[in-house]
């Protein structure tokens, strides 16, 4: 078997409705989209606080230890 014809005969999980389409009524999708993209929201708080809870804590133990330049 060729390689042309085993790519004619699969196919793509991304063809089938039931794998990327909601299959809910308008009105839960609108339910869903009205909450907002609160986990998204979410993450990227909890990443910014980790981000500047690393450099508080860089600034204490590194910077200030040394103390000034010159």
């Amino acid at each position: 078997m060729r390689a042309q014809e085993k790519v004619a005969e699969h196919a793509s999980a991304a063809f089938r409705p039931e794998n990327v389409a909601f299959l809910g009524s308008k009105e839960e999708l609108q339910r869903i989209a009205a909450a907002g993209p609160r986990g998204a929201l979410a993450l990227a708080g909890l990443a910014v606080a980790i981000v500047v809870a690393i450099w508080v804590a860089f600034f204490l133990f590194v910077f200030l230890p040394r103390g000034a330049i010159g």
